[in-house]
């Protein structure tokens, strides 16, 4: 016994080799893990920036506010020397207070030398100590000034150099109290600027991760809205780079393919079916013609002899008309069997139901079943592939006569659509309808009403298919007790390539 093992499948399928998956694959690759991960930091640059200054400016403020309090002691020891100063040259007491301020003021700037000199510079922190000292040696002359002349002689020059002591360390500090000020507004500010540009960045990262995510995630739901209508076409690049959902998509590739080779199969089995359907038919139909030649050979045999050559004649034509007959039988049942490519060329829809009639035509009379077709004429022609309207309208004339009982009937009408540039054919029939709670599922793929021996489900999935991929539709109308009504509708085209463009 041979035995053969097929169809081993590797359970880690490599789908980068699938020729449909070679232009999902050949791209750069940048995944959405490191697109977040840049993102958030940036967000972590950013953080770290602001803080990095608010820092800064605090460390700057609090240097200022230091200066502030050293500048405030040092302004109110030069203010009290120069009120005992005024003193003492009105009252002629309390210039040794002046002196001592001036001392606390002088030692001020020796214990925050460093400090002072880095914030107001070597030079103007020079010139400071440099009018201070010259105001202490005033006071000094004033008090060991003897007279009164002597003192008019050093008082001018006192007020000269207290006033320049006082408005310079004035100066200053008003300086860094508008200096502080400014850093305190805009450390106010840097918040608010903070908050703006996280807001802006953070709308670019979502903008980001809806385009990325949620754009991708419903392309993904179109692609399974489109392998669920029965269109198997492999999903194609939509972005420069790749990322983790380029495997999904090469999954979904194989998945398509499979699902397309799946289908087919059951294809071939519905259309299968339905020709053993017809052979039932075709047999009675071939036994009709095959007994006439039979009866007719014998009696040419048996009294060959004693016939007239017109009657030999006329006995053989009858031979040659009944094989005729049986040879369009066989015919009609082969082109509809016969396997090929989709070929699209014109046709008249006419004509197509009028051979799908006549190839389910002893259906027909065994269920004893009264089917009327009415075909207006000079209808436009259409497009498409000959084999597989027939499947449709055999199908629908098939399922009709399934669901009828002995005197049923089945009115089939081609005519002008009423929508320009489409040709409509109903099929109609008078049996027990199709109940409402299950006429949104009839086209679903395995979905179907008869036993189990006598239908696929597939039927009306795959003439909705054909009938889509030709440009037009196929819908459903029923009434329990009133029968059922499937209308297809096909465009008129003057090309084939009208059929993409519909």
């Amino acid at each position: 016994m041979d035995m053969h093992i097929t169809d081993i499948k590797n359970p880690e399928i490599n789908h980068e080799n699938d020729p449909e998956n070679m232009s999902l694959h050949e791209r750069p690759s940048i995944s959405i893990r490191a697109k977040v991960a840049i993102s958030f930091s940036l967000f972590f640059i950013l953080s770290f920036t602001v803080t990095g200054w608010s820092y800064w400016i605090l460390t700057k403020l609090e240097t200022k506010i230091d200066f502030l309090e050293i500048a405030d002691n040092y302004m109110a020891e030069i203010q009290q020397a120069r009120r005992f100063e005024k003193n003492y040259l009105l009252y002629s007491t309390d210039l040794e207070e002046a002196l001592e301020h001036l001392k606390t003021a002088d030692a001020i700037l020796k214990q925050k030398n460093e400090q002072i000199e880095k914030i107001l510079e070597k030079e103007h922190f020079k010139t400071m100590v440099t009018y201070m000292s010259k105001y202490h040696n005033q006071l000094v002359l004033l008090r060991s000034a003897k007279n009164d002349k002597e003192k008019e002689l050093i008082v001018p020059m006192l007020r000269q150099f207290g006033s320049q002591m006082v408005s310079f360390a004035g100066e200053f500090v008003e300086k860094e109290q508008i200096s502080a000020k400014r850093m305190f507004l805009l450390a106010k500010r840097v918040p608010l600027y903070f908050m703006s540009v996280l807001f802006v960045l953070m709308s670019f990262v979502l903008m980001f991760l809806a385009r990325q995510l949620l754009l991708t995630l419903n392309r993904f739901m179109e692609y399974t809205k489109r392998i669920g209508e029965g269109d198997f076409s492999p999903i194609l690049p939509a972005r420069k780079y790749k990322d983790e959902f380029t495997k999904l998509a090469e999954a979904f590739n194989h998945m398509i393919k499979e699902l397309d080779h799946k289908h087919n199969v059951l294809l071939e089995s519905h259309k299968l079916r339905a020709i053993g359907t017809l052979v039932a038919g075709v047999a009675h139909e071939l036994n009709n013609p095959l007994n006439n030649t039979l009866l007719t050979a014998s009696m040419l045999t048996e009294d060959f002899h004693t016939l007239s050559e017109e009657e030999k004649m006329e006995m053989v034509n009858d031979v040659i008309n009944e094989t005729e007959r049986a040879q369009r039988v066989v015919k009609n049942l082969l082109d509809f069997a016969r396997e090929g490519e989709t070929a699209i060329a014109p046709l008249e829809i006419g004509k197509i139901v009028e051979d799908s009639t006549r190839l389910v035509v002893n259906q027909v009379k065994f269920a004893k079943v009264n089917l009327e077709l009415n075909c207006e004429t000079n209808l436009p022609r259409i497009h498409g592939d000959e084999q597989k309207l027939k499947q449709v309208f055999v199908n629908l004339i098939l399922n009709a006569v399934d669901v009828l009982t002995p005197g049923g009937q089945i009115r089939i009408h081609v005519q002008k659509d009423q929508t320009p540039g489409y040709v409509l054919v109903t099929v109609k029939d008078n049996g027990p309808g199709i109940p409402e709670h299950i006429q949104g599922r009839i086209f679903d793929p395995f979905f179907t009403t008869k036993a189990q021996s006598k239908g696929t489900g597939l039927g009306l999935s795959v003439s909705q298919g054909i009938i889509k991929k030709l440009g037009g539709y196929i819908h459903l109308t029923s009434n329990p007790d009133k029968g059922t009504i499937f209308t297809v509708s096909l465009p008129t085209t003057e090309s084939a390539s009208e059929i993409m463009s519909k």
